[in-house]
């Protein structure tokens, strides 16, 4: 099927894809790698005047690893992210681990962290990573910049609470401390092609005495959005990962979702499949942190 739009603009600056963004108002998509868009608009689900792109602009793209926090643009692609020796050995590395389990390697190569946050889908690989990495969207608009929660950002599926004219620019992760690690897992049936069933983050903190300081746990595709587990993760800090206690967070989780039936899976497999993965993710973090 042929795309159906008036202009395509590719704006070097963010000033200028602002003002472009202004211009069109809800007339106008923007894109990055365009893997969710371009299928859109070839099936005619999607009618707008204009396409603006947004990935000649270099600053979008930056990587930077400090100390005390990451910032990682919204336009940098999925496979580069996954393998971006800075980040694969860091404290946030969940973030990299999740990018690569995004889909097929074509896929990758074009997909963006910002697109596959934006589309705001409750099976997006990368959620998981960000939500119990604490991560910060900035964004920036016709009225200035703004920070906003990971966790705040969805509504509901492909919804988002960015205002009209406002641009992701990038991924703000804080420092996580010492002693903690993360895993995720996707559950699906044909691997990381598939959209997942079911999928997994989660991130644990221990004191010296193996005492849960900090505690994440993220679900996806179990609700209109990716979610914290917030009782889990309530349960978990000032105890010791004994058998019994995660034994009672992975049966929590189950308990506290009420996921829909489709074509991927029923209801009840959703929940019976938290509740085997959030136990094995948390038994894998405590055997990372050691």
């Amino acid at each position: 099927m042929v795309m159906k739009f008036e202009k395509y603009f590719r704006p070097k600056t963010l000033e200028e894809a602002i003002k472009l963004v202004q211009e069109y108002g809800s007339d106008c998509k923007i894109v990055a790698g365009g893997t969710d868009v371009v299928i859109r608009l070839k099936a005619h689900m999607l009618r707008v005047k204009a396409i603006v792109d947004i990935s000649a602009i270099p600053e979008l793209k930056n990587v930077e690893i400090g100390a005390d926090n990451a910032v990682i643009g919204a336009t940098h692609d999925l496979m580069s992210l996954s393998r971006d020796p800075a980040l694969c050995n860091s404290q946030w590395e969940i973030v990299a681990e999740c990018a690569g389990h995004v889909s097929s390697t074509q896929i990758r190569n074009r997909a963006t962290l910002g697109g596959n946050n934006c589309n705001a889908s409750p099976s997006a690989d990368t959620t998981p990573g960000l939500l119990i990495s604490d991560a910060v969207v900035n964004v920036i608009g016709p009225t200035g910049k703004r920070d906003i929660p990971i966790e705040d950002f969805f509504v509901g599926p492909g919804k988002t609470v960015l205002e009209q004219g406002e641009i992701v620019v990038s991924f703000t992760l804080p420092e996580q401390g010492e002693r903690c690690a993360a895993a995720y897992h996707k559950h699906a049936i044909r691997g990381d092609t598939d959209i997942s069933i079911v999928c997994v983050g989660v991130r644990i903190g221990l004191d010296a005495d193996g005492t849960v300081n900090k505690a994440r746990v993220a679900l996806g595709a179990v609700a209109p959005k990716p979610i914290r587990a917030h009782a889990v993760e309530d349960l978990l800090v000032g105890k010791k990962l004994t058998d019994d206690v995660i034994e009672q967070a992975a049966r929590l989780a189950e308990q506290s979702i009420t996921p829909i039936s489709d074509q991927r899976a029923s209801a009840e497999y959703r929940k019976e499949m938290v509740y085997v993965n959030v136990k094995h993710m948390i038994r894998e973090v405590a055997a990372k942190i050691g």
